[in-house]
């Protein structure tokens, strides 16, 4: 372990004039600079001398008019925090704006020579001046501290004082520091504290930052206790005093509103003080009323509520997953020594082999994230030994089936543990048999004429194959579809019977899957059969899994869908991506499709068959409107998308077109095109937009990669495969419940809400940063090139297809 050098206070320098330097700072993340602004504000009209600063827990962004104000910023990682990628790597987002106010308190004392330093929480107001804590430095104050409780807190009270001795005895949502030898005493030792041990932890007296400091009058024996009942009132002590209006002040207990802490306080709920407690909801006294009007006011004229949450830096893994608390824990427990980036490298490590765990299958692997959560719930480790193969397996099945709705975890975290659960032996081989010379090898069964995602990728499966050298052929799937059925392109390699050694059904969802059986009838019974299912949501329905016993394996051509049925079947589920490089359109010009020569065009397709609510263009409108009314540009900006299937969908498309209305920048192309004329126009826009709700592929994503497009896609389901931060830009978003009728079997599931405000900010990012989007547009190229070209893809299924003809 690193030790923690500090510097010494020898060097700091006096002030010259005969007035102390005073500074005041808080520390926030980018979704809290509205309300740190706010506090600014209100300190600068009343301290106009105060030197004013915020330390930002997070990286500066270029969104636009974020840090204006009189307030200085200073970046944590500016602060010469030892091993700070480690530091902030172990805390969430609450604990690491905790973690960096001692480090800040002495980087303003020492290194920029302050007299006397105050902290307070973004989410506070200064109503009157803090001359009375300067005469408490006049004095000799080393430290100021506010305690939470004026009085004993029972019965009814929320909180009470037991609740307080948990959480500790002065709120550090306020510190007054005098720069002194008793002072930076007591900030280092927070300091070195704070290095590993800002933690919400209770149970183990411990609560971040704050509950060490109930030490801090012992160490510091000119520490001030201030009990003036108008200064930090809050939740906490409110009904402990007379809280009175007065015109345009505020007094409690008599005493003038010095300031006021809105800890959990929301103004889009403004009929609740705090989140935190029971108190002061839907009935809200006049004069707290009033307080909490004004406060709401300054808020929103801030910008309170559209700074993304995704936007916060230390969130994340480099490859884009969220970094769970269980993770972050794990990591400060038993691998605090960490040697390198963990946000580079320590997501590899939790997918590796623990030391305990059955090996006695190959697609058991105890892994080491799955150890810890075997070790952290009591009921997995005295009910289940993962040395047994049993137990092992009803542990990777809660795994793969439960940890992400139960501890929220990202679907990537899951993912290689569901790829390996899936790799089960076939429950029988291709059998060499008897081939009539005319019998192909491989059949290969879908929506081969029609004109649509799940048409196009069995299209592409098609022809693939096709080079492989083997016999292959194709059987043409036409009743129940309604879609355009005028692509021609696979028609020299179809047949109508299905006659194949190998079977594939390629894209065929599991609804359809055993009518196809049916009416398609093979040849002989002989055939290996493998289904290609599609699907979006969280929870593959249970009704359908019954679907799969006419076939012998699955090809998930995505991790998200395999995810969903490893484990599930009795039959191997086996990742296997399709082909997704494509041959460079013509290039045509803009006139061509009537779109504006000199605009920034931004673009999205889709079907109206498939489901607008998942689609969500409408997502895609209201972020680009967004854009125009917060993100103001000199560029022009249009929004092209192009739709089909709309007389299939009248009412659906009635109300899209509403909503578009005559917005000039909005350019909608509807109808059927050819492969080459869609491609092309996608080469004529600058960016690809896709704010869905789930995919189940992202056809669109993928293609815009490989064509070599900039493309801004929602960071959940299948495209996560495609898109990272490496490749594109993911937009943050929150899960919600789907809505009755908005997706088969999709009542009780949940699916993603795109955060609209993320999705405008990167479109006006992606239009202000044409060199960075084009790196990124080019790494996705190279990466869909590398990984799903069709060299690489028809070899992964040869080998498949040679694993299957083995002799047992």
């Amino acid at each position: 372990m690193n030790t923690l050098s500090l510097p010494s206070s020898s060097g700091a320098e006096k002030s010259k004039t005969s007035s102390p330097r005073i500074a005041l700072f808080t520390i926030c993340s980018n979704n809290y600079m509205p309300a740190a602004r706010v506090l600014m504000e209100s300190v600068a009209k009343l301290h106009p001398e105060f030197e004013l600063f915020i330390g930002l827990a997070d990286k500066v962004v270029d969104w636009d008019g974020l840090y204006e104000g009189p307030a200085s910023i200073i970046e944590a990682h500016t602060l010469d925090i030892p091993d700070f990628k480690t530091f902030s790597f172990q805390y969430d987002i609450m604990e690491f704006n905790t973690a960096v106010k001692p480090f800040l308190m002495e980087h303003l004392l020492v290194e920029r020579g302050f007299d006397r330093v105050f902290y307070f929480d973004p989410d506070i107001l200064l109503l009157n001046r803090l001359d009375l804590l300067l005469q408490h430095f006049d004095e000799g104050a080393s430290l100021l501290l506010t305690p939470h409780l004026h009085k004993p807190a029972e019965g009814i009270s929320d909180p009470d004082d037991i609740t307080i001795m948990r959480a500790g005895v002065y709120n550090l949502g306020f510190l007054g520091a005098s720069r002194s030898a008793e002072t930076l005493e007591v900030i280092r030792w927070w300091m070195r504290r704070l290095h590993r041990t800002c933690i919400n932890a209770q149970e183990q007296g411990i609560f971040v930052d704050q509950k060490f400091m109930d030490l801090a009058p012992c160490f510091a024996p000119n520490a001030h206790i201030i009990h003036h009942r108008g200064m930090n009132l809050a939740y906490w002590n409110l009904a402990q005093v007379a809280f009175q209006q007065e015109g345009k002040t505020w007094t409690a207990d008599g005493e003038p509103l010095v300031f006021f802490h809105f800890s959990g306080f929301d103004p889009r709920d403004p009929d609740c003080l705090s989140k935190h407690c029971r108190h002061f909801r839907t009935t809200i006294a006049p004069a707290l009323r009033n307080l909490l009007d004004k406060y709401s006011e300054l808020l929103f004229a801030a910008g309170y509520g559209k700074v993304p949450a995704a936007l916060y830096a230390y969130g994340f893994f480099h490859s884009g997953t969220r970094i769970p608390e269980h993770v972050r824990r794990m990591f400060r427990e038993f691998t605090p020594d960490w040697p390198s980036d963990p946000f580079e490298t320590y997501e590899a490590y939790l997918h590796q082999p623990a030391p305990k765990g059955s090996l006695d299958k190959e697609n058991l692997v105890f892994t080491n994230f799955q150890h810890y959560l075997w070790n952290f719930f009591d009921n997995q480790r005295l009910n289940l030994d993962p040395e047994r193969t049993d137990h092992l397996t009803s542990l990777t099945h809660w795994y793969v089936k439960n940890a992400r709705s139960e501890q929220g975890l990202d679907h990537r975290l899951i993912e290689p543990v569901a790829c390996r659960f899936g790799q089960m032996r076939p429950a029988r081989m291709v059998g060499a048999g008897h081939k009539p010379a005319a019998r192909p090898d491989i059949s290969v069964v879908g929506y081969l004429k029609t004109t649509s995602g799940v048409g196009t990728v069995a299209r592409h499966t098609l022809q693939s194959l096709s080079r492989s050298g083997l016999s292959v052929e194709g059987v043409d799937v036409a009743f129940g579809v309604v879609s355009d059925r005028s692509d021609l392109s696979c028609a020299s390699l179809l047949n109508n019977r299905v006659r194949g050694r190998i079977q594939l059904y390629a894209n065929i969802n599991a609804d359809q899957l055993p009518a196809v059986l049916e009416h398609l009838q093979p040849v002989t019974d002989d055939g290996y059969r493998i289904s290609m299912p599609a699907w979006e949501l969280e929870e593959f329905p249970a009704e359908w899994l019954a679907a799969f016993d006419g076939v012998d394996e699955i090809w998930a051509q995505t991790r998200w869908i395999q995810r969903m049925l490893a484990g599930r079947l009795d039959k191997p589920v086996v990742y296997m991506p399709v082909s997704l490089t494509l041959d460079l359109p013509v290039s045509q010009p803009r006139t061509r499709y009537n779109l504006p020569k000199d605009a920034f065009l931004f673009y999205f397709s889709f079907d109206f068959l498939s489901f607008i609510e998942r689609k969500n263009p409408e997502g895609i409108v209201a972020a680009f409107r967004r854009m125009r009314q917060d993100h103001g540009n000199p560029k022009r900006a249009t929004l092209v998308i192009k739709t089909m299937n709309g007389d299939f969908a009248k009412d659906r498309e009635d109300a899209f077109l509403e909503l578009i209305g005559d917005d000039p920048d909005i350019i909608l192309i509807n109808g059927v095109l050819s492969r080459a004329d869609t491609l092309s126009l996608m080469t004529c826009c600058d960016c690809v937009v896709s704010l869905h709700r789930c995919e189940g592929l992202g056809l669109v994503v993928a293609e815009a990669m490989a064509l070599g497009l900039p493309v801004i896609a929602t960071d959940y389901a299948a495209t996560t495969d495609l898109l990272s931060p490496a490749t594109g830009y993911p937009v943050g978003y929150r899960l919600v419940p789907v809505k009755k009728g908005e997706y088969p079997f999709g009542e009780g599931q949940k699916w993603a809400d795109p955060d609209i405000g993320h999705a405008a900010w990167l479109m006006r990012h992606v239009i202000n940063n044409p060199e960075e989007a084009q790196q990124k547009a080019t790494a996705a190229q190279q990466f869909i090139q590398t990984n799903y070209n069709t060299q690489t893809i028809l070899a992964r299924q040869m080998q498949r297809f040679t694993e299957l003809t083995k002799k047992a």
